[in-house]
């Protein structure tokens, strides 16, 4: 009992000081009221200046600093992004740790307490919506931007002309931002930040709104499924290796990079879960009703498994064993970056009056994909699965992503995350031949998991250009040999690659990729989207070890005779336009998408094409893997892929002819 009184009491003292706190900071003019835009002039402070200029409110955050060994990068030359906490927030951490003083953590806490909130980018909160940061912190650790309304007791520490507070992580409140100093940016935060340290499931566990999808979690055994975090036989390149890279010309034109292997190879995890509020709407209201759900989709969906395995819930083949699977991801996707939201993609590269982004991403269902776009005419932004057509001429609405904001719990685990859904999800009949009978345009991004997982997909744009390199063996959906570097660029909206993000394979190249598992049984194109350019190789391309053609000539843009590239702007009407595109598809090309721009549309860059590499039957159920090797005996050239297309017969040879989107 007096352990809880003392605890109040210290609550009752800090609640009082953060109130002083707060009114000192609303009245220095360098701290932020939340206007978006406003960032502040440079003091000529470093990270360290700051925190020791300001000891009385970050003495004990200080302490931190110097016990994790880090104090003396923060008075460096550097970039960094650091979520300062005060002594009142850290005085509320050892208080809920029965501790007295900074003194009494071990160096390994204090080394988790500085990482947490320290980011090694520069970023202002002006900038930014909801969901995640940009940048992981130091422990590689997304953390997660919300909104929260005001209660009464809040209005007496932050003041009545808020209308809402900015959360970190649900739990620490933003009591000042944007604070430029001279090694790079300062916020101010009311908690100690503490991401979970638990896997996956174990914080499903602890939701009690998306109970009944967790009974079925656990009933199918798809738990196990999601508890890997490292992968401890990857060996790690060596600290220059992932910081500084090694320095390679891409192509003979020039193009020139550092290349970063990944320090650590990481299993994360997406799940998109259902609340049982959902479930009840569809007179669903436990486990068994779940179940029974789920056999009308699936044996409707696979009727040749129909009553074979409805008592084998660990059955890959079991009905709520392919209905939980199905929501499930091998990509770590934070709710802003599910189409790469990114405001530079966005604003400069995207042409939402032809087409939402959207991607296409395997789940751990067997053989199925799942569909998320970004409606840009929805005036929520939310993403949603499995939907069809743009906001404005919908035929499928899907699935909407609630945003961190709508949910109640911190939903980040150390292996992943989860977001609310507001309908049903299923790879129900109608789902694939419907909604993913249609062109799915794989970003070269979303070839791999790792891509993602490892931040390659998002890494920033700097003034010194880096690119992912990853290395044999650790590359999901990939095989190569070791001394065949495989490459993610992230370009953002600086280059005219799909999404800003481009794959290249370097030198003597002999690599193979397994495709994304297709809806339908159909006769498929299989297509590549690429920028031509002197610099590149020549491939000879295998579908499942069938040759593909002869070598594709990577070297060969539109304005060479074989490719015949004419601009749309020659053409006198619609109709003559769409007899060129029909006979450039006959010859195996396409043009590049006129739903996409970097330097200009796509499809007005003779460069960009897209050459048809099969046309094949392809079934579901079945693995597809695409063989790219180099037939050129020149170690300077490269193969480089913006996105591939997996294309049915219904759209590229349907009653209404392909769009150009």
């Amino acid at each position: 009992m007096k352990s809880s009184i003392q605890k109040k009491n210290l609550l009752s003292k800090i609640r009082a000081a953060l109130i002083v706190l707060v009114i000192a900071i609303s009245q220095q003019s360098c701290l932020d009221e939340y206007a978006p835009g406003n960032y502040y002039t440079f003091t000529g402070e470093t990270v360290a200046d700051f925190l020791s200029n300001r000891e009385e409110s970050f003495s004990s955050f200080i302490e931190v600093l110097k016990k994790a060994g880090l104090w003396g990068e923060m008075r460096t030359y550097g970039e960094f992004t650091c979520l300062a906490p005060t002594n009142e927030a850290i005085d509320i951490y050892l208080a809920e740790k029965n501790l007295s003083s900074v003194s009494e953590l071990s160096v390994k806490e204090c080394d988790t307490i500085a990482k947490t909130h320290i980011i090694g980018y520069a970023f202002y909160f002006a900038d930014m919506v909801e969901g995640a940061l940009p940048f992981p912190n130091r422990l590689d650790r997304y953390l997660i931007y919300t909104y929260d309304t005001l209660t009464e007791a809040d209005r007496e520490i932050y003041g009545e002309n808020k209308s809402y507070l900015c959360k970190i992580n649900r739990s620490a409140t933003l009591l000042g931002k944007d604070d430029t100093v001279q090694n790079g940016v300062m916020h101010i935060v009311d908690r100690v930040i503490q991401p979970s340290n638990s896997f996956l499931p174990d914080i499903l566990k602890k939701d009690s709104t998306i109970s009944i999808f967790y009974q079925a979690l656990v009933l199918t055994g798809m738990t196990d499924s999601l508890v890997k975090h490292m992968d401890e036989t990857y060996l790690e390149p060596g600290e220059d290796s992932c910081t500084i890279g090694y320095f390679r010309e891409v192509t003979s034109s020039g193009e020139s990079e550092n290349k970063i292997w990944p320090e650590k190879r990481y299993f994360k995890y997406t799940a998109f879960i259902e609340p049982n509020s959902v479930y009840q709407a569809y007179n669903i209201n436990n486990v068994t009703d779940l179940a029974n759900y789920a056999k009308q989709i699936y044996d409707e969906s696979y009727p040749e498994d129909a009553n074979l395995y409805d008592d084998d819930f660990t059955n890959r083949k079991n009905p709520l064993n392919r209905f939980i699977s199905y929501h499930l991801l091998r990509y770590a996707l934070n709710y802003n970056d599910m189409n790469l939201t990114d405001p530079q993609i966005v604003s400069n590269c995207i042409l939402p009056q032809e087409i939402d982004m959207e991607e296409f991403f395997e789940t751990l269902a067997p053989h199925t994909i799942m569909r998320i776009s970004t409606p840009h005419f929805n005036s929520d932004g939310s993403p949603y699965l499995n939907r069809k057509g743009p906001a404005r001429d919908v035929e499928v609405r899907g699935a909407r992503v609630l945003s961190p904001t709508e949910g109640t719990m911190d939903q980040t685990a150390l292996n992943g995350q989860y977001h609310y859904i507001d309908d049903i999800i299923s790879y129900s009949k109608e789902t694939r031949e419907k909604t993913l009978n249609t062109r799915i345009r794989i970003s070269s991004g979303t070839l791999s998991p790792d891509f993602v997982n490892s931040g390659a997909r998002t890494r920033p744009v700097t003034t010194t250009r880096y690119a992912s390199c990853f290395r044999a063996g650790y590359l999901e959906n990939f095989t190569f040999k070791e001394n065949v570097p495989v490459v993610f660029r992230n370009l953002a909206g600086t280059y005219n690659c799909y999404y800003g993000g481009e794959l290249v394979m370097e030198g003597i190249y002999d690599v193979t990729l397994k495709l994304p598992p297709v809806p339908v049984s159909s006769t498929y194109e299989i297509r590549l989207s690429f920028y031509a350019e002197a610099g590149r190789g020549v491939s000879q391309i295998y579908l499942n070890d069938k040759p593909c053609g002869i070598p594709l000539d990577l070297r060969l843009a539109g304005d060479d005779p074989r490719v015949g590239w004419v601009s749309d702007a020659e053409f006198n009407s619609e109709k003559e336009r769409q007899n060129y595109d029909h006979a450039m598809h006959n010859r195996g090309l396409m043009k590049g998408i006129d739903s996409y721009k970097g330097w200009d549309v796509q499809r007005d860059n003779l460069h960009i094409l897209r050459p048809i590499l099969a046309t094949e039957y392809l079934e579901p159920g079945q693995d597809y893997y695409l063989r790219i090797r180099q037939v050129l005996d020149n170690d300077k050239t490269t193969f480089q892929a913006d996105a591939i297309e997996i294309v049915p017969k219904s759209i590229y040879s349907g009653i209404v002819p392909e769009d150009t989107h």
